[in-house]
C-alpha cells in the first residue's frame, strides 16, 4: 500500500505562499510581534517539567520565591496555556464559538461597506450601525456564556499556573542572577 502525502506539491507551495503573505500583511504584524517578542523566551519543555527540581513546601516565603522567579522565568510557557485554556473553552461552547464568529464577519461586513445604508427609507450611518452591532453582540456573549468561559480561565489558568510556580524550585541560573546587580 502506497502512502500519499496529505496535500500536494502545489497546495503546500500555495499554502507557504499565504501564510508568508499573511506574515506580511500589515494587518497581521501583531502576530509577528507576539512570536518574536513573547514567544522568543519559550523554556524548553525539559525545563519546564524538571521532576528533579520539583519540591513540596509549606512555607509561604519559600513560595512566594518561587513565584517570584518561576513567574519570570517561565513566563512564554505560562501565556501558551493560557491561550491553549482559552482556545479550549471556546472551542468546546459552540455557542460562544458562533457568537466569536458572527462578532468579527458582522464588523468585517460594516467595514467593508461604501456609504450609509438605506434600511425602509432610513439612512443609517456607518457609526450608528457599528454601536448597534456593538451592543447586540454584547447581549449576545452575555447569553453565550462568555462571562463564565472567562472566569474559567481564570480559575484553571491560576490553579495550573501558580501551581507550577509553587512546586517547581529554582534553576541555577536563578542563583547566580541573585549575585548580580
Amino acid at each position: 500500500m502506497s502512502s500519499q502525502p496529505f496535500l500536494s506539491e502545489t497546495a503546500q507551495s500555495q499554502l507557504g505562499a499565504a501564510a508568508t503573505a499573511i506574515g506580511s500583511d500589515p494587518r497581521f504584524s501583531f502576530l509577528t510581534k507576539l512570536r518574536e517578542g513573547r514567544l522568543a523566551n519559550l523554556r524548553p519543555l525539559g525545563d519546564f517539567f524538571d521532576k528533579n527540581r520539583i519540591s513540596f513546601t509549606s512555607s509561604f516565603q519559600t513560595i512566594s520565591q518561587r513565584w517570584n522567579y518561576n513567574l519570570q522565568y517561565f513566563s512564554a510557557n505560562y501565556f501558551v496555556i493560557i491561550l491553549g485554556l482559552a482556545i479550549y473553552a471556546i472551542i468546546t461552547n459552540w455557542l460562544l464559538l458562533f457568537t466569536i464568529g458572527f462578532i468579527f464577519g458582522g464588523f468585517y461586513l460594516i467595514s467593508r461597506m461604501n456609504g450609509p445604508v438605506t434600511i425602509a427609507g432610513n439612512t443609517i450611518s456607518a457609526s450608528s450601525l457599528y454601536a448597534f452591532y456593538a451592543g447586540a453582540s454584547f447581549l449576545l456573549l452575555l447569553f453565550s456564556g462568555a462571562t463564565g468561559a472567562i472566569f474559567w480561565i481564570i480559575g484553571a489558568a491560576a490553579m495550573i499556573v501558580l501551581g507550577h510556580a509553587a512546586i517547581l524550585e529554582p534553576g541555577i541560573e536563578g542563583d547566580f542572577a541573585d549575585g548580580q546587580v
